[in-house]
């Protein structure tokens, strides 16, 4: 019924979706603080989850849903952008640690995708699965593209990219605690290389500086990985 609704008012039923996806992603953030910020609870956790129970009880599918909440999905371009703002920020610590910047970034930024098709190598998948897994540890409209470019499946591609995300934010911590990693700059940077935007978020509920670091990772990796992919899968076809 709701579905028949959006087709018959797509700027009303565009409207009403996309604020009850900011309303609960301020609820779930309002539950998140309220339990201590321990990133076993993070907000995106209990987001999709609700989002997930609304969708089912009110009979929209979920290709409906992605059309009435668009405009948010197009924010994700500008959002990705301003955390130049912080990143700027720091310009300073980037200029004297270009190296010890760099390295980790690129290092991890490879092991990551490497990491996930050895754990698929003996499972039985589509080889366009596969290929959505490679850009897991980029941001949601860069892994959108390049997916695209080298064969892989867009939606695909999104949905791993948050669950790695929600992953790195909710772990990063504890591994942090049991190696005792204890610098903001090391803490950063695996943050945003590996978990993209969400553990660049969590990185912003640690401290202002590891979260200006993991931007960092994030926009090096995610740029790096765009290039270099499509031209890999290019030279290889």
């Amino acid at each position: 019924m709701l579905n028949t609704y959006s087709e018959q008012y797509p700027l009303v039923s565009a409207f009403m979706w996309s604020t009850i996806t900011v309303g609960v992603y301020l609820l779930s953030l309002i539950v998140f603080r309220l339990l201590g910020r321990r990133p076993a609870f993070h907000p995106m956790i209990f987001c999709i989850a609700m989002l997930a129970v609304v969708l089912f009880y009110t009979g929209v599918t979920v290709e409906s849903y992605q059309g009435d909440t668009s405009l948010l999905t197009w924010l994700l371009g500008p959002a990705t952008v301003a955390l130049a703002v912080p990143l700027y920020s720091q310009i300073r610590s980037i200029r004297g640690n270009g190296l010890g910047i760099m390295l980790p970034i690129l290092i991890g930024g490879a092991v990551a995708p490497i990491l996930a098709l050895a754990g698929l190598y003996f499972v039985p998948l589509d080889s366009d699965v596969k290929l959505s897994l490679l850009t897991k540890s980029i941001t949601s409209p860069l892994a959108i593209e390049t997916s695209q470019h080298i064969g892989g499946i867009p939606g695909l591609a999104v949905v791993i990219v948050i669950f790695t995300g929600i992953v790195g934010a909710v772990f990063g911590s504890i591994t942090y605690r049991i190696f005792r990693v204890t610098s903001p700059q090391a803490q950063g940077l695996a943050l945003g290389t590996v978990a993209h935007a969400i553990g660049t978020a969590q990185g912003f509920q640690m401290s202002q500086k590891i979260g200006a670091f993991a931007t960092i990772g994030l926009c090096i990796n995610g740029v790096l990985t765009a290039i270099i992919l499509p031209i890999i899968f290019f030279l290889i076809s």
